[in-house]
């Protein structure tokens, strides 16, 4: 079974890692919506940027070693053409109602630096606003990560990722040790990150397939991940398990892409999360400032529990699908326009 789990073609491999960007949007909402205080709160983040990191990565990677000059400028118009429509959308209408009074900070967030408006106040606030800082840290990511992998040799790129990695996780260290504001630590968070892009440049590598995709491995790394709520409450706040998760998140990242067997394939690829996937930004994007304007008018959505969840959850949903049929597509099909790659007598040059 294990064969023919490899052999997956390259359309399921990406569904199925589509497939954990569900899942990390519905830890967003169940955090937000229903339990607050709950052990694993960093663990959806965490999925998100180890997914992103390697996403982007593979992308990135397909575009230098294909046909034709790579063009970087159309890669920031592409991120921009899918990002900033939802965005920029959301904050209108929450500066039109200035939420939370928004409108004292709106420049941050349109500029993408909500997390650098949020250390200077050391405060959520705007609360509706506060969920951007994990899109900023994506954003801010993306600035620089497309010139690393078109000006760098393969083992200089690693290289860079490896040494962002750790000094994210040093610069952590230190400002929750060194009597820092602990505030900082959201300025510095891009360890996931690089380590999703580790990921997809040894992704093709026997050793590293066989290591982390082995089942072992993956039982030992959802133990761990789920250790928190199994047997050391507490656990999940610390330091340590945000470090070590990202390693069994990569583990699970990388069988998504290898492709899951069974039932969890079959999760994964089934329709209903296939669409979820296609507006997973919206949701995230939107369930703030949607749950500003349904708390103002039944308050008793506030109360994070179950009827927040299902409620909040089912009407963010439905404005994400409007947004993204209404508006979104048609941004993102504009992306044809802008082509990664196109005809040239050279490549970027690697150094």
């Amino acid at each position: 079974m294990q064969d023919s789990v490899l052999q997956a073609n390259p359309e399921t491999r990406r569904l199925e890692i589509d497939g954990l960007r569900v899942v990390a949007m519905i830890g967003v909402l169940y955090v937000h919506f229903w339990n607050k205080n709950h052990g694993m709160e960093h663990l959806r983040v965490s999925l998100f940027f180890v997914v992103s990191g390697f996403i982007i990565t593979m992308t990135l990677l397909k575009a230098k070693d294909g046909p034709g000059h790579v063009n970087i400028r159309n890669f920031y118009i592409r991120r921009a053409l899918r990002l900033f429509p939802a965005l920029f959308m959301a904050l209108f209408v929450a500066c039109l109602f200035d939420m939370a009074g928004i409108r004292a900070s709106i420049l941050w967030h349109l500029a993408q630096l909500s997390n650098a408006h949020f250390v200077l106040q050391e405060d959520w606030s705007p609360w509706v606003a506060a969920h951007l800082w994990s899109l900023n840290i994506v954003e801010q990511f993306y600035v620089i990560c497309p010139l690393a992998v078109f000006a760098l040799t393969r083992r200089r790129l690693m290289g860079f990722f490896a040494a962002v990695m750790l000094t994210s996780i040093i610069l952590r260290l230190i400002i929750l040790n060194s009597g820092i504001n602990n505030w900082h630590t959201i300025l510095v968070t891009f360890d996931p990150i690089a380590a999703g892009c580790l990921l997809a440049m040894v992704k093709d590598n026997k050793v590293v397939r066989s290591l982390l995709t082995n089942h072992a491995n993956l039982v030992v790394g959802g133990l761990f991940v789920l250790s928190p709520i199994l047997f050391l409450e507490g656990f999940g706040s610390t330091i340590a398990y945000r470090m070590v998760t990202v390693y069994a998140l990569a583990s699970i990242v990388l069988r998504a892409y290898v492709g899951f067997g069974g039932v969890a394939r079959t999760l994964f690829t089934n329709a209903s999360i296939r669409f979820l996937s296609k507006i997973s930004y919206g949701i995230y994007v939107y369930h703030f400032f949607l749950w500003w304007l349904a708390g103002s008018v039944f308050h008793d959505l506030y109360r994070p529990g179950a009827q927040a969840f299902f409620v909040m959850t089912a009407l963010t949903v439905i404005v994400a699908t409007l947004s993204w049929y209404g508006v979104e597509r048609h941004f993102d099909r504009l992306k044809v326009f802008f082509p990664l790659t196109g005809t040239a007598p050279n490549k970027v040059g690697a150094v």
